[in-house]
C-alpha cells in the first residue's frame, strides 16, 4: 500500500514544524547578578546602592536583558561591599501584568544561601518587553538588615 502525496506531505509539514519550534529555541542560561552594598541600603537608598553592573547613569529601571523562548533565567545576588561575610538573597520574581513570559505570577527563591530565583521562559512575541520585580534581602554577618528590598528592570524578547 503506497502512501498518498497528501500524507506524506503532511508529514514534512509537521516535521519541518516540529524541527523550527525545538531547534529554534535558543535554550540558553543568562545570570543576571544583583550587586548590592549590604553595609548602606536601606529603604530610601536601594537604587543607588543596588545594580546590574551597568553603566553609571543608567537606572535599573532601564535596565534590560534579551532573551529567547526556551532561555533560562538565573537571578543571583552578591554583596559588593562584604562579600565573604554578607549575603544577598533573591526571593522571587514577579512580572507586573504585562504577558506573562514564565507561565507563573511568582517565581520563588530556592532556599539556598545564598538565595536565588531561576525562570524558565515560556512564551513571547519578538519584541515584547516585560517589567518585573525583584525581591531580594540583605544579610550582614548572618543579620537581616532591613526589610524586603525590590528593583523593577526588564526582559525584552529577541526577534
Amino acid at each position: 500500500m503506497k502512501p498518498s502525496k497528501k500524507c506524506i506531505i503532511t508529514t514534512v509539514i509537521l516535521a519541518l514544524f516540529f524541527y523550527v519550534n525545538v531547534f529554534s529555541q535558543d535554550g540558553s542560561t543568562h545570570y543576571i547578578t544583583l550587586n548590592v552594598d549590604t553595609s548602606t541600603i536601606n529603604s530610601q537608598n536601594v537604587n543607588s546602592v543596588a545594580n546590574f553592573g551597568q553603566e553609571e547613569g543608567y537606572s535599573n529601571e532601564n535596565f534590560t536583558i534579551s532573551v529567547n523562548v526556551g532561555d533560562t533565567i538565573i537571578w543571583e545576588g552578591v554583596s559588593s561591599s562584604s562579600p565573604d561575610n554578607d549575603t544577598v538573597n533573591i526571593t522571587a520574581i514577579n512580572y507586573k501584568g504585562q504577558p506573562n513570559i514564565f507561565g507563573e505570577n511568582h517565581l520563588n527563591g530556592d532556599g539556598q544561601s545564598p538565595e536565588q530565583v531561576q525562570g524558565n521562559v515560556v512564551t513571547g512575541e519578538p519584541g515584547v518587553v516585560v517589567k518585573y520585580t525583584i525581591s531580594f534581602k540583605v544579610f550582614n554577618d548572618g543579620e537581616q538588615r532591613g526589610g524586603t528590598y525590590h528593583i523593577d528592570p526588564k526582559i525584552i524578547i529577541k526577534g
